[in-house]
This record gives C-alpha cells, sequence and structure tokens, in this order.
C-alpha cells in the first residue's frame, strides 16, 4: 500500500480487516502475514500522522475554554456527561454500543467529535470510574472494533492502566471488562 496517502491507507486496512478475518483459511500463509502486519500497523498511533482535524485541534486551543483537570477543554464536559449517561444506560441495559448509536441517541447533546476528542470525552468519562471497576467506555470499544484498536489504548493509557498490543488480547480483555460491566452496573 505504499504510495497511497496515510489516511487513505488506514481507511482501506480498517475496511480490509473484517474482510480477511470472513476469508479466514481461504488466505495463504503470505497472506495472512501481510494481514496481521497491516493490523499491527493500524493499531500503533505512532505510524500515523494527526489528520488535519485531529492536528488542528492540537495546535489550537479554543479562545475562552478553560480546560478541565485531565487537559479536556471544557466544552466537551457536557459531552462527556452525556456520554457517561448513555453508557451508564446501556450497561444497566446489558448492551453494546457505538458512537454512531451514541449520536442518534444523544442528538444535540453530543456535538460532532473529531476522534482525539472523543479520546478526551472518554478519558473524562472514565475518571469517575473507581479503580478496581472496568471502564464504562469498553462498551464502545467493543461495539466499534476499528475504535478499539484506534484509540481505545489512549483512553486506557492515559487513565494509567496498560491494554494488550495484540488486538485479539485486547478483544479478549474487553469482552471480560464488557460482562463485568454489565455485572457492576446490573442494579445501580
Amino acid at each position: 500500500m505504499k504510495g497511497l496517502p496515510a489516511a487513505e491507507e488506514k481507511q482501506l486496512i480498517g475496511e480490509l480487516t473484517p474482510l480477511a478475518k470472513a476469508a479466514g483459511d481461504l488466505l495463504s500463509v503470505a497472506e495472512r502475514h501481510d494481514v496481521d502486519e497491516w493490523v499491527k500497523k493500524l493499531a500503533d498511533p505512532t505510524q500515523w500522522p494527526p489528520t488535519d482535524e485531529e492536528a488542528a485541534a492540537a495546535a489550537e486551543p479554543e479562545p475562552n475554554s478553560s480546560a478541565v483537570p485531565g487537559g479536556a477543554p471544557a466544552r466537551l464536559v457536557p459531552a462527556a456527561a452525556a456520554v457517561r449517561g448513555a453508557l451508564k444506560k446501556a450497561a444497566r441495559e446489558r448492551t453494546i454500543t457505538s458512537w454512531k448509536r451514541l449520536e442518534d441517541q444523544l442528538g444535540s447533546a453530543l456535538p460532532r467529535l473529531n476522534n482525539s476528542e472523543r479520546v478526551q470525552v472518554l478519558i473524562q468519562v472514565d475518571r469517575a470510574t473507581a479503580g478496581d471497576e472496568p471502564l464504562l467506555s469498553s462498551l464502545l470499544a467493543a461495539g466499534d472494533p476499528h475504535f478499539a484498536h484506534q484509540y481505545y489504548r489512549r483512553v486506557v493509557h492515559a487513565l494509567g492502566l496498560k491494554a494488550p498490543d495484540d488486538d485479539e488480547d485486547l478483544r479478549d480483555v474487553l469482552e471480560a471488562d464488557v460482562e463485568r460491566v454489565f455485572t457492576d452496573w446490573r442494579f445501580r
């Protein structure tokens, strides 16, 4: 995939992943190896330059917006509260979710966010999570594998936790965390 713009390469690898998984044993060993390498590259945020949106957001803090503890702009605080509420509801209903579902569910309470802002929102959502509890954002990561591989690790690391480097291991951890979230929030 050399010679493609980074954003296009990233998108193509993201589209390839479920197709390769579906193909399973139909792929040759060499093809599986290539797919594994692309998936590793996709999961490694250091491999990708920030998008124009992310670079602009990082470079230009909004005027008159104070940061809340953790560095998130104050304008994201209401979005974090809305997302936390939606994730708590999902936990009680024993369902996973995705950004698309959250946007549909929350409407104007959840402004359009770039991926960097989504990470900041989830960091704020899970700052209130007790240290011995699984992250509410695991419900989102489990429902949106692309987000999990690309950005959930950033949330986990920002909170001082560890996430497996291997995507399969991350998927296993997410499944276990989701079940714990369901159990912990069942009667709250």
